[in-house]
């Protein structure tokens, strides 16, 4: 039996149709490099990252430390996206996303590196981290380095800790100083404050800029007894005084501590009577939440002026209507709920209260008066949490 092959021949697609057709405005954007990149500096910072797959051209571009440094200046005050946070007492480094997102950035690329860390302290994109390395010989040494989760990068600090600190005889506090709107480069401030001579308070200032370190030294007469937490905030780090009504202020670029005395603050109340003490997302405000006890459902939100000399009330918060949605909150004996943070909206007239309850973390809504639940999970609310805020950027570290 004969087997019979068709020879019919096939006509030929023309070119025209072989490959979709590019508009001259598409190639004349590709080909023109200074173009493509002012587009390309306006766009969202998750976009820039998955932009950087489309081509080895985008990648080498999008990865250049000048556009991420002018990606940063245009983009100076993102929202809020997530927050890491852990408990103090159980401390597992855990993160809840703001935005809708099912993840925020993982910190597994540090693991290899550094085993066990710990956040002290974010801003505005980066994380500062102290971690403990191992020797052969058994001894343990704690260290640190600057990340950008976003980015996946990190840079080691060579900073070594005072050996008082590590004898007990000091305490020490860590603090990131970054505003992307005036500078590309972040300074690491360390606080040891010496219990047992003049001066007490040892400054270590690291700059990005030089990758160098400088040590400074300032009286303590008027800064003993300060709150525990505080936030870098109009290029000064804040913190409040045992001394009522009072505030702390490093002067990021004069080096010098100013004890500020507010006015109009006659109704704020004690430390321990504090809340929440931190900047807020886009608008760049310094916000400190107070209340009578820890269970208090009513409570009073202050925005502290331009000048850095007064708190005014920005909100009157009262959480009674979330009661009757989340009856978990009330127990026999108080409230239970822990304030995270609070975070601005796509308005900066619109406000939020990341609220931890128990089984539940809820982002409540000021003015709307509506929530939603970010997170569930079985934790307990404790008072102590170190909640960082955090937003996406492409800052180089």
């Amino acid at each position: 039996m004969t087997m019979k092959t068709s020879r019919k021949k096939t006509k030929p697609i023309p070119d025209d149709r072989t490959l979709p057709q590019t508009s001259p405005a598409a190639e004349l954007i590709a080909n023109n490099i200074d173009l493509l990149t002012q587009i390309l500096l306006r766009i969202p910072t998750k976009s820039i990252i998955r932009f950087k797959s489309v081509s080895k051209h985008w990648l080498s571009l999008l990865s250049d430390s000048g556009f991420a440094s002018s990606h940063c200046r245009l983009n100076p005050k993102p929202l809020i996206s997530s927050l890491y946070f852990y408990f103090y007492y159980g401390g597992k480094l855990e993160s809840v996303s703001l935005n809708g997102s099912p993840t925020t950035p993982s910190l597994s690329f540090l693991h290899p590196l550094t085993g066990d860390f710990k956040v002290q302290h974010s801003c505005n994109g980066l994380l500062l981290i102290n971690y403990y390395k191992k020797f052969v010989d058994n001894r343990i040494e704690a260290q640190y380095l600057v990340c950008n989760p976003t980015t996946q990068k990190f840079r080691l600090l060579d900073y070594h800790v005072n050996e008082q600190y590590r004898s007990g005889f000091s305490s020490l506090s860590c603090w990131l100083a970054f505003d992307p709107s005036k500078s590309p480069h972040y300074k690491v401030v360390m606080f040891t404050s010496l219990y047992y001579c003049d001066p007490h308070w040892e400054v270590d200032i690291y700059s990005s800029e030089t990758a160098w370190w400088k040590k400074i030294f300032l009286a303590n007469e008027e800064t003993s007894g300060i709150y525990s937490k505080g936030a870098f905030w109009n290029g000064a780090i804040y913190r409040l005084f045992y001394h009522q009504y009072n505030l702390w202020r490093f002067d990021i670029e004069t080096e010098e501590i100013i004890g500020i005395s507010c006015k109009g603050s006659s109704r704020i109340l004690s430390l321990d009577k504090t809340r929440y003490l931190g900047e807020c997302g886009r608008g760049g405000r310094l916000l400190l939440i107070q209340s009578p006890s820890h269970s208090a459902l009513r409570f009073k939100i202050r925005k502290m002026d331009d000048d850095g000399c007064r708190w005014n009330v920005k909100f009157r918060v009262d959480l009674e209507t979330l009661i009757s949605e989340f009856p978990e909150m009330e127990s026999k004996k108080r409230m239970r709920f822990t304030i995270m943070c609070a975070v601005e909206g796509e308005n900066e007239n619109e406000f939020s209260l990341i609220l931890a309850i128990p089984g539940k973390m809820i982002s409540y809504n000021l003015q709307k008066k509506t929530w939603k639940v970010l997170r569930d999970n079985s934790e307990n609310v404790p008072r102590n949490v170190g909640v960082f805020p955090f937003v996406e950027s492409l800052s180089p570290v």
